[in-house]
């Protein structure tokens, strides 16, 4: 038998009114053929004795049917009375775990079920007032970092080509300690314009303004690029960085180049900067006919348990992180990840505290844009 209708409520039920009717005839049946059998023996001929004793069988075999049949139409009716309002229920209730809080149910009834149907109204009303009151937080801070962002980058970037002028000598000689302090002046300023940047792509892809450019790239000669632009922080940081063997034939993948340097330039970024001097970072590119396979290995200092499943969210960095690394956003992997699931791919990764973190990136070769997987948000409206 079918699990599903094994355990559904018809079939319990219908199993309980038909014990009900059944255990009753068994045991006036067996008190018959035990008590009246012998007695209707003795006082009628065996031949009339027979037809009798047949006669009521037949009697209590129709009972039996028409016991059948009252109690499937009770279980009928029993079940359509209850299980047509659960039904209605978990629709709504999938509904809102998809993420639609449009969900009305139209109450008529004033038993319990009716009270439970007034509930989940109301409950999914203030759900629906949260929801709102979040995404209006959620858009006024987009927007207060994205004005914030733009009026920082004009300043910022004067402050860059003052800086690269003071260092090129076009506002006269600097002695050494000058020289040095104008560095320490140009790190900081590389480190907010990569900050403002930052803010401006998370709130841009808050906002789905987070533009792309398909077109076809060698995978091989874009990832040695970034590798050889990361190889600088790796070698000031005293860390080996390596690419590991490739294949000699072009791959190519369909992707938008400059959202996709971003993305696997952060995760080697990351990798490089949350490992101690002497330890390794090694990036190794694998394909086949359907997807390109990108693996980033470094010995760090790993992510916690407790750290992991909020590596992706917006702001968050790990504990140890902040300890080693002051400076950060937490905005790296989160506008990665939405980059890799953008292209179709996926990104995921495996670390262990204190040995190191592996990130894997798997996009698909035909990789086309994809949109953002929203709820359903049209209401559904159902009566108990």
């Amino acid at each position: 038998m079918n699990p599903k209708i094994r355990h559904s409520l018809f079939f319990r039920f219908f199993l309980t009114l038909l014990a009900l009717g059944i255990f009753p005839m068994g045991i006036a049946s067996l008190f018959f053929v035990a008590t009246y059998q012998s007695r209707i023996r003795a006082v009628l001929a065996p031949r009339d004795a027979t037809a009798l004793i047949e006669t009521i069988s037949i009697q209590f075999i129709l009972i039996f049917l028409f016991v059948f049949i009252i109690a499937s139409f009770a279980a009928i009716m029993v079940t359509r009375y209850i299980t047509r309002p659960l039904s209605v229920l978990t629709e709504a209730v999938k509904r809102i775990g998809a993420g639609n809080f449009k969900v009305h149910i139209t109450v008529s009834r004033k038993d319990e079920v009716g009270v439970l149907g007034t509930f989940f109204n109301e409950m999914a009303e203030r759900i629906q007032e949260a929801k709102d009151r979040q995404e209006e937080i959620s858009k006024l801070k987009s927007e207060f970092i994205s004005i914030a962002a733009h009026q920082l980058r004009t300043p910022l970037s004067i402050q860059k080509w003052v800086y690269q002028g003071i260092k090129d000598g076009d506002f006269g000689k600097i002695t050494k300690n000058q020289r040095e302090a104008v560095e320490k002046g140009t790190i900081a300023n590389e480190s907010m314009i990569r900050l403002v940047h930052n803010l401006l792509d998370a709130a841009r892809i808050e906002e789905g303004k987070f533009g792309y450019k398909f077109e076809e790239i060698d995978i091989i000669i874009f990832t040695k690029k970034i590798v050889d632009e990361k190889m600088i922080l790796a070698k000031a940081k005293n860390i080996t960085l390596t690419l590991g063997k490739v294949s000699d034939d072009p791959i190519i993948l369909n992707a938008d180049p400059d959202r996709l340097s971003i993305a696997i330039g952060n995760i080697t970024e990351n990798a490089i900067r949350y490992t101690a001097a002497g330890g390794t970072v090694s990036v190794r590119l694998e394909a086949d006919s359907v997807s390109v396979v990108l693996k980033i290995s470094d010995t760090g200092i790993g992510i916690s348990k407790e750290d992991q499943p909020r590596m992706f969210t917006r702001f968050y960095r790990g504990s140890n992180v902040m300890h080693m690394e002051t400076e950060g956003t937490g905005l790296g992997l989160f506008i990665t990840k939405n980059i890799i699931t953008a292209h179709g791919g996926e990104i995921s990764f495996h670390s262990e505290e204190g040995k190191g973190t592996t990130f894997l990136i798997r996009i698909p070769r035909a990789s086309t844009l994809k949109s953002p997987v929203n709820p359903p948000t049209e209401p559904f409206v159902a009566a108990l």
